[in-house]
């Protein structure tokens, strides 16, 4: 099923992980990285391993990197977390689900509150006429409804 932006917005926001690997680390470092040892998952190649969730962090990283000629690569990994299959599931939107919830929802509480009843009882009511008494014969209202019929020649 085709992604939406909200999807991708929320993959963004709460199930990616930037991680940058270098082997030397920059002069100045923006504030809310995590520096970590690199672990041999990286391939042995690189001693550092920086993670962010922000994108403005990542972004005043890497600029400090290129400033200082710095080799790094950086990769993108999903955050362990009991919601990211629900947020993280590329068959499936996760907007278009929540809105197929909520009208569901919908309907199972319009459902029980009996509404579906008492609109078919409404219906369902025949007319009532009121027979209205003038006391003044001028005061009488006199309706004549006229048909008229098509013949057949």
């Amino acid at each position: 099923m085709q992604q939406t932006q909200l999807d991708l917005w929320l993959r963004r926001r709460f199930v990616y992980i930037n991680r940058v690997y270098c082997n030397t680390l920059p002069d100045r470092l923006p504030l809310g990285l995590l520096v970590e040892e690199a672990p041999e998952e990286s391939g042995g190649r690189y001693l550092y391993k920086l993670t962010t969730r922000s994108e403005a962090i990542l972004k005043d990283l890497v600029e400090a990197l290129e400033m200082q000629n710095i080799t790094y690569t950086s990769r993108v990994d999903d955050l362990e977390a009991w919601y990211t299959k629900y947020l993280n599931n590329p068959h499936k939107s996760f907007t278009f689900t929540m809105v197929w919830v909520l009208f569901g929802f919908m309907g199972f509480v319009f459902a029980i509150s009996g509404a579906p009843q008492k609109i078919w009882a409404a219906l369902m009511d025949e007319e009532k006429t009121e027979e209205v008494i003038a006391e003044k014969e001028e005061d009488a209202k006199v309706f004549h409804k006229n048909y008229e019929i098509d013949r057949v020649k």
